[in-house]
């Protein structure tokens, strides 16, 4: 429930100071949320919903997890916060103001929450103004929670450049969320995507050299519930949620490694814990009727449309599988890109579009199939169907493969082909995820270009985040990085990029020294025998091993001057 306007403020508003508004009783709070009540099913997630019946008043409970924001409208947004409880059933009363001191109170709500949503609270206040700061906080009886800040989506209609970040992959035993503690501090943030591998569902001992960890295994309900409040526990994390709007899809460590291969595939049980957890610590709300639907689209003014797309629910199992997205989310996205007025239609897209291997005149051979290169037809139907439209200025924003690149997407990547590049595809490193193939950067980078015109950056030992700025004329994105073995280490701009509006033509700015570099990763830890990381690098060697005389003979037919 919602209550707005001052003739609906809590008893003893008016002139109070924002200490004495927050210190109001029991009974005044019932009181000013009254009639109301009922109105609150449309504010939380069904699971929330059914306990409103039973939700007498606020509960005592300590706030322990921060708070977070995120599903920006231009009107509207999603609140999260979680109340440490032991009871089955508690409640807290949620306060959203137009100015730090929560002293202009604009909306209120008494959300109930329980033991089987992990004592989570959410609830989406509408009817807000767009392109606007607001700040909120959770009242138990004896508690408040961190005051949070967050952001209205502008117009439709705005004119002004828009700034989305995003990043993917982080492992929380590799290193500090350094790149968190960066995107946190910047003021102009509109909107920050979270490109899946939020958490990781291995054990790790943790890295005593640099004092984080441990990380322990998460299989079922309670683990991966305790393994959200490990991650939330970082401050910089936390301080990310608590000052920025933000969005999510999962790859697959929110659930286990590269689980919708089907070998093995986790079970049904495991996976629907997985997503349970995810929702639960997410700020986001349920679709009516599709639980756990996560593909949404997000517009941000007149300049950028952000679909957001789930590559794991749908997938069809086995390698290679035919489904990535599924009939139905695929045919969404296609008419959702074909049907956007927004001058950059940007996807985020958690696994790496561009083929990544042996790319020859007769074909081409994957180093990793897990991506879209296992998933050609879908992957070759989208490209189409943008080159064909045309749809302009398409840009993936990407995860999962640990590495920063920038990619042109033909919708034929063979040498020779001639078919023109259609969209643009930006991948942000991984915040601290290491694990470079010793094999990949063996090739060397000459190599890499030689088989992937494709590719027009690739850093592979630098971890970190990615920004973009999205305006009329142009997309601007640059790629962030720091010693992750250092807490605090400052992040530089390691590179940045500009796209004009309508060349789906990658310009590089600055940071030409470090284009197209392996190398070792500095934070690279080896893995344990026997796990699933250890198993997964294995795969990685073995299928590189034998390609590399491949890869020379490429490099050198370059640079002998033949055709790149």
């Amino acid at each position: 429930m919602t209550s707005r306007g001052p003739s609906t403020r809590p008893a003893g508003a008016g002139a109070a100071t924002g200490r004495r508004r927050l210190a109001v009783s029991r009974r005044e709070l019932i009181a000013a949320s009254g009639g109301a009540l009922l109105a609150g099913a449309a504010l939380t997630t069904p699971a929330h919903a059914r306990l409103i019946a039973g939700a007498r008043g606020i509960s005592p409970g300590a706030f322990l997890d921060g708070v977070a924001s995120g599903e920006p409208a231009p009107d509207a947004v999603t609140l999260w916060g979680r109340i440490a409880s032991e009871r089955p059933r508690a409640a807290a009363r949620l306060i959203v103001a137009a100015d730090p001191e929560l002293t202009r109170v604009v909306a209120t709500a008494l959300v109930p929450t329980s033991a089987g949503v992990d004592h989570t609270l959410k609830a989406r206040i509408g009817g807000l103004e767009p392109d606007t700061r607001y700040w909120y906080a959770w009242q138990s009886r004896d508690a408040l929670s961190p005051i949070g800040r967050t952001r209205t989506a502008p117009a439709p209609d705005s004119a002004r450049a828009v700034t989305v970040g995003f990043s993917s992959c982080q492992r929380y035993g590799d290193g500090f969320f350094n790149a968190h503690r960066d995107a946190a501090a910047r003021d102009d943030l509109d909107l920050y995507a979270f490109l899946g591998d939020y958490t990781y569902e291995y054990e790790d001992a943790g890295d005593a050299e640099i004092g984080r960890g441990p990380d322990p295994a998460s299989t079922d309900l309670g683990s991966y519930r305790a393994k959200l409040r490990l991650y939330r526990a970082d401050p910089h994390l936390r301080e990310l949620h608590r000052l920025h709007p933000v969005v999510h899809v999962w790859d697959d460590h929110e659930v286990a490694d590269n689980y919708s291969d089907g070998d093995p595939a986790p079970s049904a049980q495991q996976r629907t814990a997985g997503y349970r957890a995810s929702f639960e610590w997410m700020p986001r709300l349920s679709v009516p009727g599709d639980r756990m639907r996560l593909f949404r689209a997000w517009r941000l003014g007149r300049h950028a449309e952000l679909f957001m797309l789930d590559e794991r629910q749908y997938r069809t199992p086995g390698e290679p599988g035919s489904t990535m997205l599924g009939r139905r989310q695929l045919d969404w996205l296609k008419a959702g890109l074909s049907a956007s007025q927004a001058s950059w239609k940007l996807v985020g897209n958690p696994v790496m579009m561009a083929l990544l291997g042996f790319n020859g005149p007769g074909g081409g051979l994957s180093f990793n199939r897990d991506q879209w290169d296992g998933y050609t037809g879908e992957r070759d139907e989208l490209l189409a169907h943008i080159g064909a439209g045309p749809i302009a200025d398409v840009a993936f924003l990407t995860g999962d493969i640990h590495m920063y690149f920038a990619n042109e997407l033909p919708v034929d990547s063979k040498p020779g082909s001639g078919s023109p590049v259609v969209a643009t595809e930006y991948v942000g490193g991984s915040v601290t995820s290491t694990g470079i193939p010793s094999w990949l950067e063996g090739l060397g980078n000459a190599a890499i270009r030689a088989i992937n015109p494709q590719i027009r950056y690739l850093q592979g030992a630098e971890h970190g985040w990615a920004v973009l700025r999205a305006s009329a004329d142009e997309l601007r994105v640059d790629y962030r990085a720091s010693d992750i073995r250092v807490a605090g280490a400052p992040l530089t701009t390691i590179a940045s990029f500009a796209q004009a509006r309508g060349s789906n033509r990658i310009t590089q700015v600055t940071g030409g020294e470090r284009s197209m570099t392996l190398g070792e990763d500095r934070a690279a830890r080896a893995a344990v025998t026997g796990s699933a990381l250890a198993a997964r690098r294995g795969r990685f060697a073995a299928f590189g091993s034998a390609p590399r005389t491949v890869a020379a003979r490429a490099a050198r037919a370059t640079a002998r001057g033949g055709r790149r």
